[in-house]
């Protein structure tokens, strides 16, 4: 009788526990500082830090995987990819973020081998601290269902103005932490203006942003990790507006200051490049 309720036991909990899914965050500095959150069904049910990969388990009958994103003012965005679970028991999914939440990409084994190498385990007894958000805002981006390991070509995202814009911001974002100043010229347009709040006078035209720029080699210590952001697109021109935390070590002090940023983009040549460059720092 004893082996009976065994198996019985164990049927439950492999009916219960049909399926598991790995979520890879590979490290990014876009939305660093904050966590995403894994929700199966309507529940959190962990948490996933930039550079790191977390394991859950999947009940039966469970048709999708969402990601929730902290936005201003306790709101929270949200990404859904449908999954077949039951056809695919033992999922891989890759998330980036994008302005609105996160894409979500389901890999097959080999092709999520780099991205587990270059990720690390999320701490086991890391408290998910979570408050239930009064609401969950849009746009809820849902990617089509999965039935079966998609191939690279499968996975390549449109290439869609948001997503561009939000590319060439990072791409900025990247080439000052590179502390590469002719690189960061090459993402203003010729007649670009950048106001920086810290100086007399804006700088006009590529020329003299690149002088802007030269300074960096005297200042090694300084990155840029972007905060909340978003993008609004106006034709052939768009903005991406945010925060952004300026990191320095000077002295021997390390020194973080809050700035605001507003970036104008044109579509030139195939390319989204910065018109207009305003930041000053924010209010603490």
């Amino acid at each position: 009788m004893r082996h009976v309720v065994a198996w019985a036991l164990l049927a439950a909990t492999a009916s219960a526990l049909a399926a598991e899914a790995t979520i890879i965050r590979p490290a990014s500095i876009i939305a660093q500082e904050w966590p995403f959150y894994v929700a199966i069904g309507d529940r959190v049910v962990t948490d996933v830090r930039s550079g790191e990969r977390t394991r859950v388990d999947v009940p039966a009958g469970t048709r999708s995987l969402v990601i929730q994103c902290p936005k201003a003012l306790g709101d929270y965005a949200e990404s859904r990819i449908d999954h077949d679970f039951q056809a695919q028991p033992i999922a891989l999914f890759v998330i980036t973020p994008n302005p609105d939440c996160v894409t979500i990409q389901a890999l097959d084994e080999k092709s999520a081998r780099p991205y587990l190498n270059r990720t690390k385990p999320r701490p086991p007894g890391r408290i998910v601290e979570y408050a239930r958000p009064p609401r969950v805002i849009g746009p809820t981006v849902t990617a089509p269902p999965t039935t079966a390991p998609q191939t690279a070509a499968q996975r390549a995202p449109s290439a869609d103005v948001s997503s561009a814009v939000a590319a060439a911001t990072q791409a900025w974002v990247e080439a000052f932490n590179a502390r590469d100043a002719a690189r960061i010229a090459t993402l203003y347009d010729a007649d670009a203006v950048l106001s920086d709040a810290t100086e007399p006078r804006a700088r006009t035209g590529s020329a003299a942003i690149a002088d802007y720029y030269r300074n960096l080699a005297n200042r090694p210590t300084q990155r840029v990790a972007l905060g909340e952001h978003s993008v609004r697109n106006l034709g052939e021109t768009a903005i991406d507006s945010g925060t952004y935390n300026l990191f320095e070590v000077r002295d021997g002090t390390a020194t973080v200051t809050p700035i605001r940023y507003s970036l104008v983009f044109r579509q030139s040549g195939g390319r989204w490049l910065i018109v207009d460059h305003q930041a000053a720092p924010a209010a603490r």
